[in-house]
């Protein structure tokens, strides 16, 4: 499957056809977050797929990062109408995580597969690659966590007291980390 990073969150990405598949083993968290937007970001502007499917099967739970980096991501794909976004094969656990936050009111999802999702599954695969986060990078990945957590904001303002002391924190660690 490709090279774990240790720490048992792990995220790999395949070309099949025109679709970009994206595996989410162990947790997405705010570790795979970063490397997951760039990547469906080049997607997006080399134009190198049609589609992006994420498969859930093997993720264990998310956290708050890695929802609001899906819900921003999902609020850009939807105003490029050629372009597609799916979350598959989502447990109950996981759609309730979404629900929880207002994510499931913008991102498209569902708790199986197709039988055309799933042929593409098993389908002929271009590309294999494991993304690894950038460890090195804070200031990006303090960056990706503020954003995240202020689309959970605009999505459903109700999330405002549930993250504002994240926010401040974020806030003021994005600051220091510009200064450096």
């Amino acid at each position: 499957m490709g090279l774990g990073n240790g720490n048992g969150d792990n995220l790999t990405a395949a070309f099949i056809d025109r679709v970009a598949v994206i595996r989410i083993e162990g947790r997405g968290s705010f570790k795979i977050s970063p490397p997951m937007k760039q990547f469906i970001h080049k997607v997006m502007d080399e134009r190198s797929a049609d589609r992006v499917v994420i498969d859930m099967s093997d993720c264990a739970g998310m956290d708050s990062t890695f929802m609001g980096v899906v819900a921003g991501l999902a609020c850009v794909i939807k105003s490029k109408p050629s372009f597609s976004f799916k979350l598959i094969n989502l447990s109950d656990k996981n759609r309730k995580l979404l629900v929880t936050l207002g994510v499931d009111r913008v991102v498209d999802y569902s708790m199986s597969s197709t039988d055309e999702e799933r042929d593409l599954m098993t389908g002929e695969q271009t590309g294999e690659q494991t993304l690894e986060p950038d460890f090195a990078n804070k200031l990006n990945a303090a960056k990706t966590t503020l954003e995240a957590h202020e689309t959970l904001v605009d999505i459903n303002p109700a999330n405002y007291n549930k993250f504002k002391a994240v926010l401040e924190f974020l806030q003021d660690d994005v600051r220091s980390l510009s200064e450096e």
